[in-house]
């Protein structure tokens, strides 16, 4: 980005890595902060406001949660097609922070079942677009040989997001009503207006790859002979080049799967551990809490680990170590099991596998940004300007947001369904396999 001669005010820890680094993080932060809010709150709002029948509540709450997914999936590759072609990245920032603010006060007030679905998919856009340009930015801005560590980094604030979401929300519901729990994210939004407003763009690696990354990958790319440059410059082209390439479907595989897994709870967890536990919003607060907060302290090392060994291995293990702890998931509070059931083990045997679960998660999340980040900067090293002048970041976000937004799409619809059809042990044998 050219500097102007007149520099503004701050301007050189406005565009210091650390900062853009910072204000990324804060985005999404907030939007998985948002998206995790609503999860606790979305049976009061079903039945208390708009006065729904308690029978609707898990089909309402699956196919609302379903819903913002589709809608991430839907926009993810215009978004990614449109930011690639804009000279700044700061822009579409901010247009998605007037999209989220939007949606949240119409979530808020939401009179009706339509106003609520209207201020979902406003929120669903806006997420999609956080992702995309905002991990765009940070690949700017730092080499591949140290994304894995900054994007564990970046994976420590979306968990802080998730986990204080629920967690607040269902506190503050029960101790200080609707309305004076909707001021926490508002006041958040307006953290992150002021961090977009100050962010100065200013990418300290205009390079596509490094050539550390070129080797590790350079089996997998094809010759100058074998395509030209126009041939994957194009939004359709870029797609049609990039899954070809197993690496790139096993990311998105994976990056699918997980979020599917993590959604499911979002859909099912509140409505069974009331009915098993006769729990309230405040310790389906504390579940979501448990799940996610051990992220906040190993999404950083496990990016080391990721960029020391590479990414195969741990993520072989905890998918692995996944299905067993799904397993007793499902199993606690089953009366099936008598020694997981109420009178028993079943809530310790239910906390302890949730925090497991925690604890693995941080070693399959994040993983696509960063195979996608490396796979594309690898084949513009091999053929300069293969994805057009502007690169191809953007859109290769919008890949991995569309994976992931599938993932929140099917995760709600498949375990709503299940837990419906075959109860709740069923469909946690099932998420295990």
């Amino acid at each position: 980005m050219d500097v102007p001669s007149s520099r503004p005010a701050g301007y050189t820890w406005r565009s210091s890595r650390w900062f853009i680094i910072s204000t990324v993080s804060i985005a999404l932060f907030i939007e998985l902060f948002l998206y995790g809010f609503q999860v606790p709150m979305l049976p009061y709002l079903f039945e208390d406001r708009l006065h729904k029948d308690p029978s609707q509540t898990q089909r309402l709450t699956a196919g609302i949660l379903t819903l913002h997914g589709l809608v991430s999936a839907v926009s993810g590759p215009l978004i990614g097609h449109y930011a690639d072609k804009m000279p700044n990245r700061r822009t579409p920032l901010l247009l998605s922070l007037a999209g989220c603010v939007m949606g949240t006060l119409l979530v808020a007030w939401s009179p009706s079942l339509v106003v609520l679905l209207l201020g979902r998919v406003l929120q669903g856009i806006a997420g999609s677009a956080v992702w995309i340009v905002g991990l765009a930015t940070a690949a700017d801005t730092v080499q591949d040989s140290g994304m894995g560590k900054v994007m564990g980094v970046i994976m420590t604030f979306a968990s802080a997001g998730i986990i204080s979401g629920p967690m607040v929300s269902g506190i503050l519901l029960e101790t200080v009503g609707y309305w004076l729990t909707w001021s926490v994210p508002i006041g958040i939004l307006i953290v992150d207006i002021i961090s977009r407003l100050l962010m100065i763009e200013s990418p300290q690696n205009s390079s596509p790859a490094s050539s550390d990354n070129l080797e590790e990958t350079s089996t997998l790319l094809p010759t100058k002979t074998q395509i030209e440059p126009h041939d994957a410059s194009t939004t359709v082209g870029f797609w049609v080049f990039l899954l070809r390439d197993s690496r790139v479907l096993t990311a998105l595989a994976i990056t699918i799967l997980t979020t599917a897994i993590l959604t499911s709870f979002h859909a099912t967890l509140p409505l069974h551990t009331g009915k098993a536990f006769g729990w309230t919003p405040r310790e389906v607060g504390i579940m979501f809490f448990l799940l996610s907060v051990p992220a906040l302290f190993l999404s950083t090392p496990a990016g080391w680990l990721r960029d020391r060994i590479g990414v195969r291995l741990p993520i072989t293990i905890s998918l692995a170590l996944h299905a067993v702890f799904h397993v007793l998931v499902g199993v606690a509070g089953d009366g099936h099991f008598p020694w997981a059931t109420l009178q028993h083990r079943g809530p310790a045997l239910y906390t302890s596998s949730i925090i497991c679960l925690g604890i693995l998660r941080p070693f399959v999340t994040g993983v696509g940004p960063v195979e996608l980040t490396a796979s594309v900067r690898a084949y513009e090293k091999a053929t300069p300007g293969i994805f057009g002048p502007r690169g191809g970041l953007s859109r290769v976000y919008a890949m991995t947001d569309v994976a992931a937004t599938s993932g929140m799409t099917i995760g709600p619809a498949i375990a709503g369904f299940l837990r419906e059809k075959v109860g709740y042990t069923s469909m946690n044998w099932v998420f295990g396999k």
